[in-house]
């Protein structure tokens, strides 16, 4: 079964990892690509391959973010550092089936720019179409503007927003055919139907929406907070805690949403009722079979809260009802894991080492560390991309950062 795509667009905390498909890891590098299994891990299973490195080498580059639109073409944004320079150029790259290679989209994109930089990039894919979605800085002392792109077969075209909107999960169900979700509180899901943008009204405050819907309907996770818990602050107003949320999920009808109950998700440590949990996280791999992810905090601890219990925590949509499971689903669970359909994790070697600013892995090379920002599915197969960066730091001269784009094959 292909690789679902379950991703976040956001950095979570670094259990998030846990999640299929968030990729960023911590801090520590992924281990060398071993010739067997350590005692007591998981058996190694295929490694990530590069496919794009590049060449530039101040800290801070990395690639953002990437959509696989199929198995020959996919498009990744990159921020890229320039010797001496004093911020990050976002760089376009596409993928046509062999390499990667640079896209000029200030160019497509020059009118709409004007004389701004694009920052803020995510990129969606899905039934064959690409869409871009960022924000333009204008400068100094002024605001940035939303911005959104979609690809046409020849060039990225503008798309005017909804005023006073920002778009967060998008879900790319056809040419025409785009859901976005505007902010949480707004309680507000857009649709294009290729002419313009139609606003709808959500019964919650969501924060995923399905990429697509896998034979099955549109849905749409996320809470509905209890204002009484605000109270809770009252007492120590430098230090808000975590609310208990109600989770809730959404399914659009054809005419409106309509809501559907979760379950809490609490322990009994909980000092108070409810869940404590965002679903950042949303993905239908069939009409029976949808999962929402999130990360359940740990207990509080006296005034401050302290999260020694976080974990990830999944609930399941069977097709009639949601209820809490006690397992992830299969799919990559993040750059060093994949789960297996039979429920086993065998483990994702790391791609070999980049070279150095010398040219050549040198010893102090070898420390270097493999991140990754965004995983995501190659469409009708087995196979994954992921992007992030591979980098040195803390040693000096030696320091560098690569931008890197890989990919999976099982």
């Amino acid at each position: 079964m292909p690789i679902p795509r379950v991703t976040s667009k956001v950095a979570l905390v670094a259990v998030a990892a846990l999640l299929a498909g968030c990729g960023r890891e911590g801090s520590n590098p992924a281990d060398p690509a071993p010739s067997s299994s350590r005692t007591g891990e998981a058996p190694v299973h295929r490694a990530w391959a590069y496919e794009y490195v590049s060449d530039a080498d101040p800290v801070g580059n990395q690639v953002l973010d990437i959509a696989a639109v199929s198995q020959r073409e996919a498009w990744a944004v990159a921020a890229l550092h320039e010797a001496g320079g004093s911020g990050a150029r976002m760089q376009m790259l596409r993928f046509e089936g062999s390499r990667w290679q640079q896209y000029d989209l200030s160019s497509d994109l020059r009118d709409a720019l004007g004389s701004g930089t694009l920052s803020s990039p995510t990129l969606h894919a899905g039934a064959g179409s690409a869409w871009l979605f960022a924000r333009v800085d204008h400068g100094p002392g002024t605001h940035s503007t939303p911005i959104a792109a979609r690809f046409d077969g020849t060039r990225w075209l503008p798309v005017a927003l909804p005023e006073d909107s920002d778009m967060a999960g998008v879900a790319v169900l056809g040419p025409s055919d785009i859901w976005a979700l505007g902010k949480p509180k707004q309680r507000t899901a857009w649709h294009w139907d290729g002419r313009g943008w139609t606003a709808t009204r959500l019964p919650l405050e969501a924060q995923a929406i399905t990429a697509e819907t896998a034979g099955g309907d549109l849905r749409v996770a996320g809470n509905i907070p209890d204002p009484e818990a605000d109270k809770a602050d009252e007492s120590d107003p430098d230090h808000p805690k975590p609310r208990p949320l109600r989770l809730a999920a959404a399914r659009w009808d054809g005419r409106k949403w309509r809501e559907e109950r979760m379950p809490d998700v609490e322990t009994p440590d909980a000092r108070f009722p409810g869940c404590r949990t965002h679903i950042p996280t949303l993905v239908a791999r069939g009409a029976d079979d949808v999962w929402a992810m999130g990360i359940e905090y740990g207990p509080y601890t006296g005034t401050r809260y302290a999260p020694p219990g976080d974990r990830p925590c999944a609930l399941h949509w069977d097709g009639k009802r949601w209820s809490k499971s006690h397992a992830l689903p299969a799919g990559i669970l993040d750059a060093r894991r994949v789960r297996g359909e039979n429920g086993k994790v065998s483990r994702i070697a790391r791609p070999p080492y980049v070279t150095g600013i010398t040219g050549k892995v040198t010893e102090v090379d070898r420390k270097q560390a493999f991140r990754l920002a965004e995983i995501a599915p190659v469409p009708g197969t087995d196979e994954a991309w992921g992007v992030g960066t591979a980098e040195l730091g803390a040693f000096g001269d030696a320091n560098f950062s690569r931008a890197v784009i890989v990919r999976y094959r099982p």
